[in-house]
């Protein structure tokens, strides 16, 4: 609950957003699709800047693949036709897993990233992309790389008054399998695995592997042990169950009321290994 919240903003641009965000004389906080802060229960937030009114709900083909505004709801990734191509596959199979139809429409890309929760659909497969994130301070501007984003959490890697405005994601060709596999109890429960898996061939040879996770631990990680047993050599069933072995391996699991530590470590192998295969029929195909 926001027990001190007394304004709300609907800026007009990305400048004026910034600005707001970056005032030194109250606490205001974004406001995306709204189904993050309605959870929040932060007594110091005292005003919202609603993100809607600055057009960033889109999906655009680039040179290097796809651009994707940060308030983009995540149905409309599902149901996008302009997804294609690898790249495409993986963001739709995880975007049309993302809650129930309804809060699909109100979740957005970027809130799905920037929340982070250990059961966010999203970020595991920008890991496993190589996405990277736009993000403006008023009018400066850079490109990060999604996997820093994570690893250092939003909260910390972005400066005093940035907005994450818009997700890079590189399109990958002939050669490249993906595949996405989220477990939960039902459809729209919360996942307790969750595992996105590209595969890049070279010829007969593994040119690169990413292996990414999230709802076994408490944010999404790439498992780069795991990706090494596959770099560089020709798949083979042995090193494919190596792979998935070394994914559950030295993981701080996640353990709740949906499933135990020794679960998550019993059943994860299992899902990353039948991700990894699938990836390497496509790649092959």
């Amino acid at each position: 609950m926001l027990k001190h919240l007394t304004q709300f903003y609907r800026p007009a641009t990305i400048e004026e957003a910034c600005a707001l965000l970056a005032a030194k004389d109250r606490r205001n906080a974004v406001l995306a699709g709204g189904t993050h802060i309605a959870a929040v229960n932060d007594s110091t937030i005292e005003g919202l800047i609603d993100l809607g009114g600055l057009n960033l709900s889109y999906i655009r083909r680039t040179e290097e693949g796809y651009a994707i505004g940060a308030m983009t709801p995540v149905q409309d990734i599902f149901k996008s036709s302009m997804l294609v191509g690898p790249s495409g596959q993986l963001l739709r199979a995880a975007a049309g897993k993302i809650g129930s139809t309804l809060l699909r429409h109100s979740i957005t890309a970027g809130g799905n990233l920037m929340a982070l929760f250990p059961w966010s659909d999203l970020p595991p497969v920008l890991l496993a992309l190589d996405a990277q994130a736009l993000c403006r301070r008023g009018v400066p501007k850079r490109t990060v790389a999604v996997k820093n984003l994570i690893e250092t959490g939003p909260r910390h890697y972005m400066e005093q008054g940035e907005i994450l405005v818009e997700l890079q994601v590189p399109e990958y060709g002939r050669g490249t399998g993906v595949a996405f596999h989220k477990f939960s109890k039902t459809a729209n429960d919360y996942a307790m695995i969750t595992v996105a898996v590209r595969i890049t061939m070279q010829g007969e040879t593994v040119k690169e592997a990413r292996i990414a996770l999230n709802a076994v631990c408490k944010k999404a990680q790439r498992r780069p042990d795991a990706e090494k047993q596959l770099e560089n050599m020709v798949p083979t069933p042995e090193r494919v169950a190596a792979a998935a072995a070394a994914a559950a391996r030295d993981l701080d699991m996640t353990t709740d009321y949906r499933a135990s530590r020794e679960y998550r470590e019993e059943v994860l192998p299992v899902f990353v290994r039948r991700c990894i295969d699938e990836a390497l029929r496509q790649a092959r195909i």
